[in-house]
Parts: structure tokens; C-alpha cells; sequence
């Protein structure tokens, strides 16, 4: 199941590309530090910490507190994919 939903999500990402639905996005990774409501708190390997948006329109994995992530964001902040990534 989780190998198909990335699937559907990877083939989400390439449709927006080609379409030019996804002009905006921006790709980071990082640890997931924290989890507040709507929002999530992400660590980059560099040490800065992003604040991200999540609400029902995002497409997510299950994750926690703890977990490397790929998240997609607007530019103001709003996550429209984030990903766990295998450790």
C-alpha cells in the first residue's frame, strides 16, 4: 500500500511539472522536529528550522516526531506533499 501511494504521489509530482500546475514548489528535506496542530516544524541537515502548514489537502505518509522527511512547500509555507524517508 505505502509503495503505492508514493507511486500515485510521484506521478502527481510529474504531472504538476508538466502541466506547470507546480510552478512554486520547493523541495526540502530534513527532520521533523516537532508536530503543533496544522503546523510542523522541520529541521534541515544544516541546522535551520522551516515552519510548514499541513491541513487536509496535503498528501502525507504518517509521520512523527523524529522522522526524515521530503516535504513539497509554497512559497509561504504551505506543504502540499511531505514523504518519510527510509533511515
Amino acid at each position: 500500500m505505502q509503495r503505492k501511494r508514493r507511486l500515485l504521489i510521484l506521478c502527481h509530482l510529474v504531472w504538476l511539472g508538466l502541466t506547470g500546475a507546480g510552478c512554486g514548489l520547493d523541495g526540502v528535506r530534513g527532520e521533523l522536529v516537532r508536530i503543533d496542530g496544522s503546523n510542523y516544524l522541520l529541521k534541515n541537515p544544516d541546522g535551520h528550522e522551516l515552519l510548514l502548514h499541513v491541513d487536509s489537502r496535503t498528501h502525507k505518509d504518517v509521520v512523527q516526531p523524529g522522522d526524515d522527511v521530503q516535504a513539497y512547500i509554497t512559497e509561504d509555507g504551505y506543504a502540499e506533499f511531505i514523504q518519510r524517508l527510509e533511515k
